[in-house]
């Protein structure tokens, strides 16, 4: 069962709590304080429930601001319940597999992204394993700082915040946000701290909803499940024209850029085509306006109805109108949009008892490595359009230019830094014959210490990078390499995978502190770490 793993980081990190506290003269009750507040949201949403109760109970007897010094006896003597309550657990929870990877199922996953920013490195652990298990992409942060960057790279679709947070506090992320525009971002804060006065303060700065920590886990894929319908509907409904109800210019811009990403990756062709109704001032000018909108609501359900599913159909002006055909070449383009003018000749519309007809004009142009512009290629499309309608109007005229394809793969360079040689040697070789994508072009590079890689002239601008990066090295440390990436290069280009095999979660939390994307656990298996990469190629990179 998932939980057990987190329960027994939440034994081990208590433990150390208590050990590092023991060796001290004194705490002070901020300490304390901190400690159970995480231990409240964490404890109840992995099930130890006792704890997070225990927790609540003792946060009501302490001042979060108190710098107060609490010696060894009074400390234990105000835990006791705490205490007693982990021995127990440990004496009689189920024994636990050391190994924390937390790895992405190998599956399809959900489109959307989904970040969590939050200082308690165990919650936000099993937040993203509870997540991934669901089929959802997720990334985390630990500080403000981080998630800013997070936010403004990715731009997720939710994000999960606390309050309490290393570098500040999650409201001043709220009030950050309230000044950019975060294209339809939910921001949900999730915090134990949910008094009357953090949920209108969270509402005042552009929350979506605050959630009280403990979260249970049905209710958090319920909560995501609902709320990324609901910007799918948004979203729907912004990129839907009023009176057609075909798609807009908005989305077919966003469209555009898509199809033209997807044929740099692997040619997929595709077809442009532009359709323009007849003399339609001559109905709008003889029948009236309103009768005009009938004819364009008529058009534009004709064309949904005689369309293949895949094809993008949108209203760019007037009686203008865009057609994208993905993976068609201009003559199956052509061979369709016959088919929809003819039916178009054979429509008949009604004004004031009297039937008329109305035809349109189209032209068409392919994709190619020469022309690979939204707006080139609309401009060629409409210099067909414009022969169409000089050549007597009622017909599709076809953008003549042949051009060579030049064939471009994604450059893909997997970097591993690790000092010992087996590991090193082990995952350079494995990727070096990794096949996943014909129109990938793997490059696997290798160094031994942290110095001769940030020394090379690794990183050209036309490659995308994953960065398997050891911990612990002599030298530099892998932190320190890691924070020298991040002054350069974002998420965008150059994700980062740090491979640890200390014990403990300080140095996980430093990692992600500093720009990690992820992490992995050492000893790992190199079957789940090429699926994890994978992942991470296709919704960070693609």
């Amino acid at each position: 069962m998932d939980t057990l793993k987190y329960q027994q980081l939440i034994y081990k990190q208590m433990l150390e709590k208590f050990k590092t506290w023991s060796e001290q003269e004194f705490i002070t009750e901020r300490e304390i304080y901190s400690f159970l507040h995480n231990l409240k949201g964490t404890a109840g949403t992995i099930g130890l429930d006792d704890f997070s109760q225990i927790a609540n109970e003792k946060l009501y007897l302490l001042d979060e601001t108190s710098n107060n010094k609490w010696i060894k006896t009074e400390w234990k003597a105000f835990l006791s319940t705490l205490i007693e309550g982990i021995h127990f657990y440990q004496t009689n929870a189920d024994p636990m597999n050391e190994d924390t990877q937390l790895a992405i199922p190998n599956h399809t996953l959900n489109q959307e992204l989904i970040l969590v920013i939050d200082d308690d490195i165990i919650f936000i652990s099993y937040i993203k394993r509870v997540l991934e298990k669901n089929g959802y992409t997720v990334v985390i942060a630990y500080n403000e700082k981080r998630g800013l960057e997070l936010i403004y790279e990715l731009k997720p679709a939710i994000v999960f915040l606390d309050i309490m947070l290393p570098d500040g506090n999650g409201f001043s992320i709220l009030e950050t946000l309230k000044k950019i525009k975060k294209d339809r971002m939910f921001v949900t804060i999730i915090s134990a701290n949910d008094c009357k006065a953090n949920h209108v303060k969270a509402y005042e700065l552009g929350a979506l909803d605050f959630i009280p920590k403990p979260i249970d886990e049905k209710i958090l894929i319920s909560y995501v499940t609902n709320r990324l319908a609901f910007k799918k509907e948004l979203e729907h409904s912004i990129i839907i024209d009023e009176l057609t109800q075909v798609y807009n210019r908005k989305f077919l811009e966003s469209q555009f850029e898509y199809l033209i990403q997807q044929y740099n990756r692997n040619q997929t062709p595709f077809s442009v085509v532009i359709l323009d109704l007849d003399y339609f001032k001559k109905v709008n000018d003889t029948y009236g306006h309103l009768v005009g909108d009938e004819v364009l609501k008529g058009f534009a359900a004709l064309v949904m109805e005689l369309k293949r599913e895949q094809d993008i159909f949108c209203r760019y002006g007037g009686e203008e109108f865009v057609m994208l055909l993905p993976q068609t070449s201009v003559q199956d383009a052509y061979s369709l949009i016959e088919i929809i003018r003819q039916a178009m000749v054979n429509k008949d519309f009604t004004a004031n008892g009297v039937n008329f007809n109305v035809t349109f004009s189209a032209g068409l142009i392919e994709a190619n490595a020469c022309l690979l512009h939204p707006k080139k290629m609309l401009e060629k499309a409409d210099q067909a359009l414009y022969e169409a309608k000089q050549s007597g109007r009622d017909r599709s005229v076809i953008f003549d230019n042949i051009a060579d394809v030049v064939t471009k793969k994604v450059n893909i360079k997997i970097i591993v830094i690790d000092d010992v040689f087996i590991i090193r040697n082990m995952v350079a070789n494995y990727f070096k014959n990794w096949t996943i994508n014909e129109n990938y072009e793997i490059e696997v590079m290798e160094f031994s210490n942290g110095l001769n890689f940030l020394n090379s002239n690794w990183y050209e601008p036309n490659s995308k990078y994953i960065i398997l990066l050891d911990g612990l090295m002599p030298k530099m440390d892998g932190i320190e390499v890691l924070k020298k990436i991040r002054e350069k290069h974002t998420s965008n280009e150059v994700i980062v995978s740090m491979l640890t095999g200390r014990k403990g979660n300080e140095h996980v939390v430093e990692a992600l502190k500093n720009g990690a994307n992820d992490y992995i656990v050492k000893p790992f298996n190199i079957t789940d770490v090429s699926n994890r990469i994978q992942n991470l190629i296709n919704r960070m990179f693609m």
